[in-house]
């Protein structure tokens, strides 16, 4: 009975909680005494609470010895939280760091899987150099370690030890290790392995060659992708959607051996099989097996729509790309889309998109069924939601194309503006106008829209949006004779030019213009004197000033009938859809950011993230050598803060100024900038040729000073 004896006293011993005593010293005296304290129990509270004290984000680095001390011990618990502490406070006391390196190299040998992997991970996550220096034994012992946990921790650890010091990770020679280990028999430890080795090349592609080592290790990484766990096959299938087929036969292979995954229940597997799919779809003929495999994904992508609205949305967002590449895929899943009453606001805009993509235009009845879905929804009582209903269905009957079907839309959309409510009018006039635009020569519909919307007493103030105001503006001039009240709504938007926005103001500008002749009074030199003084946009001061030299010329009748003569160009459809370039990128970025924000990762963000990750981490004064060395690679040109060479800079920028200002005089015609008689001139006959425009002559004064300050301005615009 004595060795039970003695172990119940040991059991008793390490149970026994001493609560420490109360000092007047403050809150770090107490959990230095209970780190110091002979009873492990109470070392291990003392180190809890230290540790939660940290996590609070008070400042416990003082007690970084006593920590210390418990570090040596057979509790992984309490190992584990020695190790974050020393994680965390290893910068700020790098000499007390060395203490540990003994440790650090023996818990590396430890016969247990979980102490070794704590080793080798806190050691290549403490960012002290002295440190580092003893990590290459541990770590390439830990990459040929017998347990598979071992070695799928230890190839993470490369790609951290990369980040850290990418120097000594290149000087050690572990990369070569972690390339070795694509070749693992354990799954876990490839997955692994290629997610380091993406971190890595994602920091410096000059450091390991990934596509070649991918190519070579194709038929390993399709053997243990059924064998691992969801996120390891997500990085499997990620790396294979990287690999470029050598010929149909290996394209057919990989399709054939990764399919399977279509069914999987995370939808970031589904994505990322999706994404391997498409990009070796590439080699393949159009044909009978094709169609299958268009199939299988069709009710992949079906199945994701029975998901929460979060993946739903991420779903909608790479569906949308798809459909870019193959618009068929879902032609007969048109229901599936259909908006539900619970649906979160988000998941019903992109339901939207879809359906409008999805319509197929030669199917009437497809159409019809959608068009009364779309009717529908406009009467809902979420603004944003019917804005983009609405103009969906203007989407849908250009898509279809049929005058009947267009005049549908029509009455549906004059239905909604005559209900009276005031936060559709911008939807409904952006609607009306792009069929307009469609139907240009159908004088029935253009008499119906412009004697509606010419029933507004003030579309000022009905109409909030920029693109809204800027179509009836266009539909104004496009259709004049429409307008009883023309002169007034124009001179309403006129005395309002200074508050619209960029469109409305360009469109107001080429609206009068265009109807220069047909309005009274000066409402024409009242536009260009606004356009030139007081907007800031660069676009319209320009227009004006090129309409208002053009209307200046003598003969200038032929050029300003050819101006007012211009129509805007038939739409054939409002859909936006990506370049061949972009859609080809976000077809193989599937299922990360990119697809989410239609925006390709390219190389110029990817060196964006490459110096963030250079940045991070280090302390003001690694950033200000880093700052001055990037000044020192520079030449004296480019350095904006040189002081010494600012005549120089002086003398250089008012020469380039002055070869400025010589090209424009040039290009108008102004005479040299220093000629003060020729710019008069150019400015009376401006005042000739506004006169002459039946602007009355009692503002020719007017008109030149104003045609003088325009011929300043634009010179100090560029």
């Amino acid at each position: 009975m004595a060795p039970l004896d003695k172990k119940i006293k040991k059991f008793l011993k390490n149970s026994i909680r001493i609560a420490p005593k109360i000092s007047d010293k403050g809150e770090l005296a107490e959990l230095r005494t209970g780190l110091v304290s002979q009873y492990p129990q109470t070392r291990k509270d003392a180190i809890k609470q230290t540790i939660k004290q940290m996590t609070l984000g008070k400042d416990v680095s003082t007690l970084f010895p006593d920590v210390l001390k418990n570090i040596a011990t057979n509790d992984i618990e309490q190992k584990k939280l020695v190790y974050l502490y020393v994680m965390n406070y290893a910068e700020t006391h790098p000499e007390l760091c060395i203490l540990v390196v003994n440790t650090f190299v023996t818990d590396a040998q430890d016969p247990n899987p979980l102490i070794r992997c704590m080793a080798i991970r806190t050691m290549s996550m403490i960012r002290v150099d002295k440190i580092l220096e003893y990590i290459e034994t541990p770590l390439r012992k830990t990459l040929q370690d017998d347990n598979p946990y071992v070695r799928k921790t230890a190839v993470i650890c490369v790609a951290k030890l990369f980040q850290v010091n990418k120097i000594l990770c290149i000087e050690l020679g572990v990369l070569e290790d972690l390339s070795y280990s694509l070749s693992d028999e354990n799954p876990m430890v490839i997955a692994n392995a290629i997610a380091s080795l993406n971190e890595i090349y994602s920091l410096d592609e000059t450091a390991v060659k990934l596509p070649e080592l991918i190519s070579r290790h194709v038929d390993k990484f399709l053997n243990a992708l059924n064998e691992c766990t969801e996120w390891a096959r997500i990085t499997i299938l990620t790396a294979l959607s990287e690999y470029q087929a050598k010929d149909t036969m290996d394209a057919n292979n990989i399709i054939t051996r990764v399919k399977a995954h279509l069914q999987h229940v995370n939808p970031a597997v589904v994505l990322a099989t999706i994404k391997v799919i498409i990009k070796n779809m590439n080699y393949m003929d159009a044909g009978q097996q094709t169609e299958l495999i268009q199939k299988k994904i069709s009710s992949a992508l079906v199945s994701l729509m029975s998901t929460p609205p979060e993946l739903q949305y991420v779903a909608l967002k790479n569906i949308r790309i798809i459909l870019e590449k193959y618009p068929e895929i879902l032609t007969k899943e048109l229901r599936i889309f259909y908006i539900k009453f619970n649906d979160p606001l988000y998941v019903k805009l992109e339901k939207v998109e879809i359906l409008i993509r999805l319509v197929d235009p030669s199917n009437l009845k497809q159409c019809t069924l959608l068009l009364n879905e779309l009717k529908e929804y406009s009467m809902e009582f979420e603004p944003e939601f019917v804005s983009r209903c609405i103009l969906g269905l203007s989407q849908l009957g250009i898509k279809y194309s049929n005058e009947k079907f267009i005049q549908k839309v029509l009455d549906i959309l004059i239905e909604l503006v005559e209900s009276g409510q005031n936060s559709i009018n911008d939807g409904c006039c952006i609607a009306m106008c792009n069929l307009l635009r469609h139907c240009p020569t159908n004088a029935s519909m253009s008499k119906s829209i412009c004697s509606l919307l010419n029933s507004w007493s003030s579309p000022v103030t009905l109409l909030q949006q920029d693109s809204a105001k800027c179509n009836y503006i266009w539909l104004m001039g496009e259709y004049p004779q429409y307008f009883s009240t023309l002169g007034d709504k124009i001179n309403e938007f006129v005395e309002n030019f200074t508050g619209e926005s960029t469109l409305t103001q360009t469109s107001l500008l080429i609206t009068v213009v265009k109807l220069h002749n047909t309005l009274e009074g000066s409402v024409l030199q009242n536009v260009l004197e606004l356009a030139t003084h007081e907007t800031s946009e660069v676009d319209v001061r320009d227009m004006a000033m090129i309409y208002w030299r053009c209307l200046s010329i003598d003969d200038s009748s032929a050029l300003v009938s050819q101006l007012c003569n211009l129509h805007a160009p038939v739409i054939d459809s409002t859909i936006d859809k990506f370049t061949p370039e972009v859609l080809e990128k976000l077809l193989g970025q599937l299922g990360t950011i990119s697809s989410i924000y239609f925006t390709p990762m390219d190389d110029s963000m990817r060196k964006k993230l490459q110096h963030q990750n250079i940045i991070k981490g280090k302390h003001l004064d690694e950033l200000q050598d880093l700052a001055k060395n990037e000044l020192e690679n520079k030449t004296n040109d480019d350095i904006l803060l040189d002081f010494d060479s600012e005549s120089v800079n002086t003398a250089a920028n008012q020469t380039q100024n002055n070869n400025l200002l010589g090209d424009l005089d040039d290009l108008f015609d102004f005479g040299t900038s220093s000629s003060t008689t020729n710019g008069n001139s150019s400015t009376g006959s401006a005042a000739e040729g506004i006169s002459q425009l039946s602007l009355g002559n009692n503002n020719s004064d007017k008109t030149s000073g104003t045609a003088d300050s325009n011929t300043q301005d634009l010179l100090n615009l560029f």
